[in-house]
């Protein structure tokens, strides 16, 4: 069972948010920004039709880093030797800290594209340079965690077992990949770094390496003890099959309980069905317990779909952490306003909408999001009954219908650079995503043609959109 102490501090480096951060940095101290209050957004687009809705995940380990943030000397002393910054801002790099104040939809939520997730306002320096920490924390694990979600929603009540965190592209692998899958629904992972860091469910599966040695799973299975998933690939299928079985009998001659031990056989999703069949007629006929069939190798959650349609009753199946999706290409860090002589004035950058904004999401009598439309700071929340938005992606107009209540979907997280509550740990924001995800509409959640969620902004937000737009 996880846990639900918190995770220990994470180890990071300042350096993380990249060269072109920490010149830009330098950048606006000689163009006299650097002290200006900014207001920048991040966002995420889709990553294709399919997917209609986000699970926001990462948000957690981003406040702990920015909490902590921080250079230091060796990494000044580097930076100004290198030519990137020069002594003022060595000087103003060493001796603050992070003091922005940031708001942000609760880790967990269900969320869509092209809204703002994450607000960051304060000192224009110190806002633009955690862009990376930012875009970093948050893409890849809502990526990730949309992907798991969906792969739940396939499977239909059987398990899904993270299988890629433990060796994803870096030394020590990708914990945080793994928590994201968990938040989204995971069963479990095959990361023991995951696992120890956040209290995470973990399973041993056998590895195809110690399979291609020809070792038998007498080994495997006095190794793994009652939490055994043996792999049947690189043998003869038949032949694996008996063996096994002869070894789990051995073992329960030998008086250790293996009669009634559940094992996982884990079977290719190319031939799941035919191989499962003969695993269970192999134990049945045995006077085994029937085995628990574990799928790998389904792509999507579409794949997972298509094998929960046969009549064989799988017990889990394998989903990788990984994404085919460059998380950067599908992030967007704007900045959308900046104080001039006292005053905010809007910036409309990178396709974000411009001006300090509200997004509220509304809610119809049973608690099923509706809409979520984005509101000027300053600007008048719609009326329930006979409020109108203007589509984000179509730019029609649309009437607000079905509305019985409205609410912030940001929250304030920290203020001048210090969180505004205690950590949560990773099964309280698991328990949310549940719930969230289960609140939306069943058409938003359908895995093939889903229907839009509706993501409008108000005639203000319009208005002052196509008034930056124009010509001057």
């Amino acid at each position: 069972m996880a846990s639900t102490v918190p995770p220990s501090i994470l180890p990071t480096s300042a350096l993380g948010v990249g060269l072109d951060a920490l010149v830009a940095a330098s950048a606006a101290v000689h163009a006299g920004i650097a002290d200006a209050r900014a207001t920048f957004e991040y966002s995420l687009s889709f990553p294709c039709e399919q997917h209609a809705f986000m699970v926001l995940a990462g948000l957690e380990p981003l406040l702990d880093a920015l909490e902590r943030f921080k250079m230091k000397p060796d990494e000044l002393a580097w930076l100004e030797a290198s030519g990137a910054i020069d002594a003022d801002t060595r000087r103003r790099l060493g001796e603050a800290r992070f003091s922005c104040d940031v708001d942000a939809a609760p880790e967990g939520s269900v969320v869509f594209a092209d809204e703002p997730v994450l607000t960051v306002e304060g000192p224009f320096w110190q806002a633009q340079l955690v862009s990376a920490l930012i875009e970093s924390a948050l893409g890849e694990a809502t990526l990730v965690a949309t992907k798991i979600a969906r792969a739940v929603l396939a499977a239909d009540g059987a398990a899904i077992i993270e299988t890629s965190a433990a060796s994803s592209r870096r030394l020590g692998g990708a914990p945080l990949l793994a928590r994201a899958a968990f938040i989204a629904g995971a069963h479990a992972t095959t990361s023991a770094l995951a696992a120890k860091r956040y209290g995470l469910p973990v399973r041993a599966i056998e590895p195809a390496r110690f399979t291609a040695t020809g070792a038998p799973f007498d080994a495997w299975l006095s190794a793994a003890k009652g939490a055994a998933i043996v792999r049947l690939e690189g043998r003869a299928a038949r032949d694996a099959i008996g063996e096994l079985v002869r070894a789990v009998r051995a073992r329960a001659y030998r008086g250790e309980a293996w009669a009634d031990a559940q094992v996982g056989v884990l079977v290719s999703a190319a031939s799941a069905v035919e191989h499962a069949r003969d695993v269970r007629l192999a134990f049945e006929d045995a006077g085994l317990r029937e085995p628990a069939i574990i799928v790998e190798g389904a792509p999507d959650a579409s794949g997972i779909f298509e094998l929960r349609r046969q009549t064989v009753p799988f017990a889990a199946f394998c989903v990788t952490s990984h994404v085919p999706f460059e998380a950067a290409s599908l992030s967007r860090y704007a900045l959308v306003a900046l104080e001039e002589g006292g005053a905010w004035s809007p910036r409309r950058g990178s396709g974000a909408d411009p001006g300090r904004k509200v997004l509220l999401r509304y809610v119809d009598a049973e608690g099923c999001p509706i809409a979520d439309v984005i509101h000027l700071a300053n600007e008048r929340h719609l009326r329930i009954k006979d409020g109108r938005f203007v589509d984000r992606a179509s730019g029609a107009l649309i009437a607000l219908r079905g509305a019985s209540s409205s609410a912030p979907l940001l929250a304030n997280v920290m203020r001048q650079g210090r969180r505004v509550a205690s950590p949560e740990a990773a099964p309280a924001i698991r328990a949310r995503a549940e719930r969230s995800l289960a609140s939306i509409a069943p058409s938003h959640r359908r895995l093939a043609t889903p229907a839009r969620y509706p993501v409008g902004i108000t005639s203000g937000v319009a208005a002052l959109r196509a008034e930056l737009l124009s010509p001057s």
